[in-house]
């Protein structure tokens, strides 16, 4: 450490600060946000006073508190200002200090400080960071299993209850294909991570132009979205428009394939079914890539009929509703 450390019956600087900075924790109101983070720097000084090579390990007092905060939604910033504080009550004590030491009891301590601020930061972010991260792989998980019960017509009441999710009347269905990007095609390339690249940018570019209770059940080579109807309105249009398509093709690096209806909830499985029979029928038939939109489904008279859907141009912006 930098600085000349004083006789056993002498305090350094260093804990003259751990000794004011947990006074200062003990001044504040109990339970409170700036308590609890005046506390934690006091454990991360002790833990770093004294010690000339950096710690590996985050003290489990930040990170339990950081992961306790994020999932009650306070903000990563309200948390940083509020160590900030801290190290600021910190840094006026060594000033006040100042003039009674020498410049390297001062740089000393002045180096201790900065380093509880690394840790506590670093130790926050990452907390957080974990955090949300299993939050997302929660909802996504939730979700996923939504869209399976809407695809398949069962059970559908009870997980969107369990997964917090409301059900729409109607949805738009939408079969999607999304082909090998260059980079699967490239020996030596890694194909499987360009692959699980390639759809983290679709599920990413899917999220902002159709609204967050947009679900989906895709692979690397596509799958099935299911945007629900009453979402839209005059103001703010969440539909898989060909524009919307060319977004997210932008996003995968490849042109994508789509086969776009509407219907009711509960028509879902057989939309669902015929759109991706339908985008099957286009790739063998090699049709461009582009949005096609299925046609109005008769009700009454089975899948017999249904089976001949009329396809539109890509290059068509025009998506109706189906009855």
């Amino acid at each position: 450490m930098v600085g000349k450390r004083a006789g056993s019956g002498t305090k350094t600087l260093e804990a003259k600060l751990v000794e004011h900075l947990t006074f200062q924790a003990r001044r504040a109101r109990r339970e409170d946000l700036g308590t609890i983070t005046r506390t934690c720097l006091v454990e991360a000084a002790r833990m770093l006073e004294a010690r000339l090579v950096p710690v590996t390990t985050q003290p489990a007092a930040i990170t339990g508190s950081a992961a306790r905060w994020a999932r009650e939604g306070i903000a990563l910033e309200t948390v940083l200002d509020a160590y900030h504080d801290g190290v600021r009550i910190g840094l006026e004590f060594l000033t006040e200090q100042a003039a009674g030491e020498d410049a390297d009891a001062v740089a000393a301590a002045a180096g201790l400080i900065v380093r509880v601020l690394e840790t506590v930061t670093t130790a926050t972010l990452t907390a957080y960071l974990d955090e949300h991260r299993q939050v997302a792989r929660e909802q996504q998980t939730a979700a996923q299993t939504l869209v399976s019960a809407l695809l398949s017509g069962h059970g559908v009441a009870h997980l969107a209850r369990r997964a917090g999710i409301s059900v729409a009347a109607s949805y738009q269905v939408v079969a999607l294909a999304i082909p090998a990007h260059p980079d699967e095609r490239r020996p030596g390339m890694g194909a499987p991570s360009a692959a699980r690249r390639k759809l983290r940018r679709v599920q990413a570019a899917l999220a902002t132009p159709l609204g967050s209770r947009a679900l989906s059940l895709l692979s690397d080579e596509g799958g099935t979205v299911l945007v629900p109807i009453d979402e839209i309105s005059a103001v703010t249009s969440l539909a898989l428009t060909p524009e919307v398509l060319e977004l997210i093709g932008e996003a995968a690096e490849v042109p994508l394939t789509a086969v776009v209806t509407f219907g009711d909830t509960g028509r879902i499985p057989e939309l669902a079914g015929l759109a991706q029979e339908l985008l099957a029928r286009l790739q063998a038939d090699g049709r461009p890539p582009g949005l096609y939109r299925l046609a109005d489904l008769p009700d009454c008279d089975g899948l017999q009929q249904a089976r001949r859907p009329v396809v539109t141009s890509p290059n068509d912006h025009r998506i109706t509703r189906s009855a």
